[in-house]
Order: C-alpha cells, then sequence, then structure tokens
C-alpha cells in the first residue's frame, strides 16, 4: 500500500461553482482520509482570469493546501475536463510525489482510502457513453484512432462492465478518480493524446442534439460533444504506459446521482463500505435533502453526516 509522503492529492478549483465543492473535498481529506489524511494537497486553478475568493485562498491555507495559480488552460474551450487534463500534467512535472490522486472537485471522502503501488488505479464510467462496445460499434474508430495517437492497438484495451448500465466495453475510466504512478508520466501523456485529437477535431459524439448535466449545471453544445474525450485520452494514456492497472472496487467514486434501489429496496451497489463519492449537483442547495437521504442508504457514519450537516448549513448563512 501507498505510504502518505508517497502520494499527492491534486484537484482543481477555480472562481465557479466548483470553488465551494473543490473546498468540501479538501475538507474531508483532511478529516476522514485516514493515514493520508496529512497527505500534500494541490488545488489547481489552470485559468486564472476566473480567480478564487480570498477566503477561500485563506482557508486553503489553514487547510494545508497549495494553491497553484497559472495559465494552464488556453484553449477558450466550452469543454471544461480540458482543466483536469492540463492540471494533471502540470503535477507530474512539478510535484516529487511517487503517487499523484488526480480527483475531480466534486467529490467527498467519508472513510480512509487504500491506495495500491500500481502503475494505475482506476474506476470504470458508470454509463456507456462515448465508450465503445467492441468491433460493431459507430465508436469504435474513434477509440481506435485515440488508441493509435498513444501509440498502441485498440486490442491493448481489455473490456470491462460499466458501473451503473452494466454494459460490456472497451476499457474507458473515469477521469475524474484516478491514482497514477508519477514517473510513468501517464498524466503526460493524456494531455498530448488529448491536444492531438483535439487538433483533429476528434469529437467522439459528434452532432449530439442534447446536452450534458454536470455538476455544474448545462454543459451546452460544443462540450457535450466532446464528452468523454477526456476518459478515452487516459484510458489509451494508461494502456500506453502502464502494465499494472488496479481497478478498484465500488467503495470509490460511487455515482451518488446516479445510485438508484431495486424493487426489494436494496442499493444497486456492491455491498461495499464506501469511502468515496462522486456526488455531481447534489450539494446544490435545492438537492440537499436528496444527498442526505442518498447517504443514509450508504449507511454513511453519522459523525460524517453530521459534521456534513453542519458545513453545508454554514456555507449556506455566508453565502
Amino acid at each position: 500500500m501507498a505510504q502518505p509522503g508517497e502520494l499527492a492529492f491534486v484537484f482543481c478549483i477555480e472562481g465557479t461553482a466548483i470553488e465551494a465543492q473543490a473546498l468540501l473535498l479538501a475538507e474531508s481529506i483532511r478529516r476522514f482520509a485516514g493515514l493520508y489524511a496529512a497527505s500534500r494537497i494541490v488545488a489547481v486553478n489552470p485559468r486564472p482570469h476566473i480567480p478564487i475568493a480570498r477566503a477561500t485562498e485563506r482557508r486553503l491555507a489553514e487547510l494545508g493546501v497549495r494553491y497553484v495559480c497559472a495559465s494552464l488552460n488556453r484553449t477558450g474551450s466550452a469543454y471544461l475536463p480540458i482543466n483536469r487534463i492540463v492540471a494533471g500534467a502540470w503535477a507530474e512535472a512539478h510535484l516529487e510525489e511517487h503517487y499523484i490522486v488526480m480527483l475531480d472537485s466534486d467529490m467527498l471522502f467519508v472513510a480512509p482510502p487504500a491506495f495500491a503501488r500500481a502503475g494505475a488505479g482506476v474506476r470504470p464510467v458508470d454509463a456507456k457513453g462515448a465508450t465503445s462496445a467492441g468491433s460493431y460499434d459507430g465508436l469504435d474508430a474513434y477509440w481506435a484512432a485515440m488508441c493509435g495517437i498513444a501509440g498502441i492497438e485498440l486490442s491493448a484495451l481489455p473490456f470491462l462492465t460499466t458501473t451503473i448500465d452494466r454494459l460490456r466495453v472497451r476499457a474507458s475510466y473515469n477521469a475524474g478518480f484516478c491514482i497514477v504512478r508519477r514517473s510513468l508520466g501517464i498524466l503526460t501523456e493524456t494531455h498530448r493524446v488529448f491536444e492531438v485529437s483535439r487538433l483533429h477535431d476528434l469529437r467522439p459524439l459528434r452532432n449530439r442534439t442534447d446536452s450534458v448535466y454536470a455538476s455544474t449545471g448545462w454543459v451546452g453544445a460544443e462540450a457535450s460533444e466532446w464528452w468523454g474525450s477526456s476518459q478515452a485520452a487516459l484510458s489509451a494514456a494508461i494502456h500506453a504506459r502502464a502494465c499494472d492497472v488496479r481497478v478498484y472496487d465500488g467503495a470509490y467514486n460511487v455515482p451518488l446521482n446516479l445510485v438508484e434501489r431495486d424493487a426489494d429496496g436494496s442499493l444497486r451497489w456492491p455491498h461495499v463500505e464506501p469511502v468515496l463519492f462522486h456526488y455531481h449537483w447534489l450539494t446544490a442547495p435545492e438537492h440537499r435533502g436528496e444527498l442526505f437521504r442518498r447517504l443514509e442508504r450508504f449507511r454513511v457514519a453519522d459523525r460524517v453526516l453530521s459534521w456534513l450537516r453542519d458545513y453545508l448549513d454554514t456555507e449556506a448563512k455566508a453565502a
């Protein structure tokens, strides 16, 4: 198992809705990440023209979080997962820890994680989306192109099962949760693969008519056409650079907005003690009742629920 001093947590922050999300994530790491609670945390703002509040900077400093504000995303693209891609490449180039834990900002630790010493640690995507189910799938050509950019054959991607719709697809990993061995350069390669695909305008969902609803709201037509491309770039980079890929179980990256109950009342999710939730928009004031109902179904510890209620109530009053 990776030791605390061997890894760093990295995620994005900027003066949008993710500002509060990122601060909550940092707080949850310091409180509930157990052995890793004292590990380095780095919050990266890759678009300095969208600054965070001074109060947020002060709170990050109090939590011992390094705040990095650098012009890393100059694309002007509406596809904001680019922020995470450039932040990951920056982290590989500038941090010293052996492992980097890349996280989406809308995540919450509720119990101590255990991170393996592997080339990469991942979770499958929740739904098929922009992923290919095989040679008969219209998206297979896109995935072949992405693998070609990474210098591997499409067959290098193993098949796996999506977490929610339970479909067999070529390996596509949720880019909002991954652990990489820094020396392998996986995140740097992810950036390169994505940028080449962007140069060639390889949109996986070209001419998509509906808009994706993400943690910060509707992303719009342009971003929706690119949706899933960051995960394709990451998946191709992982299998180009890593021989040992650890697929974590259902305790990690639980898509709290998607997990439902069966007719008998049981959760459609493995019977595991949750560690890390991906809550998406559920901390928004109008959804908080549902947030706590879902957390209670997972039997999250009372001390965690109590802290989270107080935290969100205080945040609401401050706003």
